[in-house]
C-alpha cells in the first residue's frame, strides 16, 4: 500500500526486513512550503473534536517481526479494524470537560464490534491530552505551529520524547483516495545502528485522527550483522480511517 503526500510517497504495506532496508517503510514528512512561525487559521482544537457520539472505524495492520538469527526471516501480520466512539463526558476541577472514548474491533466489515478498550481525551486551550489505557500522553500543543516540539511524556513517567509538528494546514490524502484538505502531523523519529523508533500521527480538521504509522525495531548487535539494519524484533502499526461520523 503507498500513500501519496503532495510532493511524494510513503509505502505502508507488508514490513520485513527488506522491505525496511530498500522501500524505506519510516513515515517522513517534510517542512517545504510551510514558514516555521506560520500558524493554522482554523481553531487547533477541531483537529481532535470531542463530541459524545462522534465515531471513527480504521483499517488496522500490525506487522510483528521476530528474528533468531541474523538473515533468517520471521513476521506475522494482523489485520483488523477499529472503531473509536466518545459515549460520555464529565466536568473536570478545571472547569473543562473530560470526553470517555469506547474503542471496539472487529475482524472486519462482516462481523460485529466487540468492545477493546476505553481511553478518555481532553482538550484545553493550549493542549490536547490522551489517557490510552492509563497511560496519559501530550498529543500536541496549542496553538498549532509548525515545527512546534513538545514532549510527549509530559504527563507520565516514560521519559523524554520530543515531538514535532509538521505541515500545518496542509492537505493530505489516504491510499484509499479520500484527500483532506486541512491537516497536521505530530511526528517523532529516534533511529540509531541498534533501533528505529518512528512514530507520526495525521489529523484533520472537524474529523480528527485519519492516519497513523508506528515503527518500533531493535536491530542485530553481533558482528556479522552490525550496522546493516537486520532486524531481531519489532512492531510496525499502521491505521488508516475507513469512515467517520455521528451517532
Amino acid at each position: 500500500m503507498r500513500n501519496k503526500i503532495s510532493g511524494g510517497w510513503v509505502d505502508v504495506g507488508v514490513v520485513m526486513k527488506h522491505i525496511l532496508l530498500s522501500a524505506g517503510i519510516l513515515f517522513f514528512l517534510g517542512s517545504s512550503g510551510c514558514s516555521p512561525a506560520s500558524e493554522v487559521s482554523i481553531a487547533g482544537s477541531s483537529y481532535f473534536p470531542l463530541r459524545v457520539g462522534n465515531f471513527q472505524i480504521y483499517q488496522v495492520t500490525v506487522d510483528t517481526i521476530l528474528q533468531k538469527t541474523c538473515g533468517t526471516g520471521g513476521d506475522h501480520k494482523q489485520s483488523f479494524q477499529l472503531k473509536t466512539l466518545v459515549s460520555d463526558s464529565a466536568s473536570t476541577a478545571a472547569g473543562g470537560y473530560q470526553y470517555v472514548i469506547n474503542r471496539f474491533r472487529r475482524a472486519d466489515s462482516t462481523q460485529a464490534w466487540a468492545p477493546w478498550d476505553t481511553w478518555t481525551a481532553r482538550v484545553s486551550s493550549n493542549e490536547v491530552v490522551v489517557n490510552q489505557s492509563n497511560v496519559v500522553y501530550l498529543k500536541f500543543t496549542l496553538p498549532l505551529v509548525n515545527n512546534a516540539v513538545w514532549n510527549s511524556n509530559t504527563y507520565n513517567d516514560l521519559g523524554l520524547d520530543y515531538d514535532t509538528l509538521r505541515r500545518v494546514g496542509q492537505s493530505y490524502t489516504l491510499s484509499s483516495g479520500k484527500k483532506f484538505n486541512q491537516t497536521i502531523t505530530s511526528q517523532y523519529n529516534k533511529i540509531s545502528l541498534v533501533a528505529r523508533d518512528s512514530r507520526a500521527e495525521v489529523y484533520a480538521a472537524t474529523v480528527g485522527l485519519i492516519y497513523q504509522q508506528s515503527i518500533q525495531l531493535s536491530y542485530f548487535t553481533d558482528p556479522s550483522c552490525f550496522g546493516l539494519n537486520e532486524v531481531k524484533s519489532g512492531v510496525a502499526y499502521s491505521q488508516s480511517l475507513l469512515s467517520y461520523g455521528h451517532q
